[in-house]
């Protein structure tokens, strides 16, 4: 970041568009100090606006900017009925932050998700950044525990009513590893990037990658 707030550093992402907002804002306060005409004694108040927007400028500047949006796989699918709900919050998030690039925890055996179809219409970078397809990486999945294959702690309960066994652990482990170095090696090239992961992953996802020195905001929906 340089000595004067960033303003001989080429900008994306929500740097520039606060940097632009913070111009608009000084362009303003120079016309009314002009249309005043140096008056004897007086002194323009405290732009308080323009204050706060430089300070979220510096902070903006200080580390690279990852948005992470928790959702459903299924909603990731394209395809789904959702996709335009789920496109609505890409298009805000994009409006709102400006990222270069859209990281997703996808699987590579999958056809390519909505979001990377999204990403190709904004003019954005996509990266799939999901685990590959090997034993260390392979968790329950989503077969519910009255699925003939679930192979978890109980193994395959009939009786059960709908639902999922989470793990285990150790793997879902090395898939968080392996997507938040992932995200910091895309990250080294850009300013700011969204990153759309399983919602079972957000919170901790959130915790690795403020750890990685990353500046972090997380959105949830699942439809």
């Amino acid at each position: 970041m340089t000595s004067d707030g960033g303003r001989d550093r080429e900008l994306t992402g929500r740097s520039a568009l606060l940097k632009q907002r913070i111009e608009r804002l000084e362009n303003q306060e120079e016309l009314i100090r002009n249309s005043i005409g140096g008056q004897q004694g007086f002194e323009a108040p405290e732009n308080q606006a323009l204050a706060e927007l430089r300070k979220e400028l510096e902070l903006e500047l200080s580390r690279n900017r990852v948005v992470i949006f928790g959702t459903s796989h299924d909603i990731q699918d394209n395809g789904h009925e959702l996709n335009a709900e789920l496109g609505r919050r890409l298009s805000f998030l994009t409006e709102k932050f400006a990222p270069t690039v859209m990281m997703e925890e996808w699987c590579i055996d999958r056809p390519p998700s909505f979001a990377s179809q999204f990403a190709h219409n904004q003019g954005l970078v996509y990266s799939n950044v999901g685990p590959p397809q090997q034993e260390e990486f392979r968790t329950l999945g989503y077969a519910p525990i009255n699925y003939p294959g679930h192979n978890g702690t109980l193994g395959a309960c009939w009786e059960a009513p709908p639902m999922y066994e989470y793990g285990p652990l150790e793997k879902q482990e090395n898939r968080e590893r392996h997507m938040a170095q992932k995200v910091q090696d895309e990250m080294k090239n850009h300013q700011t990037g969204i990153f759309i992961v399983g919602l079972a992953h957000l919170h901790s996802m959130f915790s690795r990658l403020c750890q990685a020195d990353l500046n972090v905001a997380a959105y949830s929906w699942l439809g």
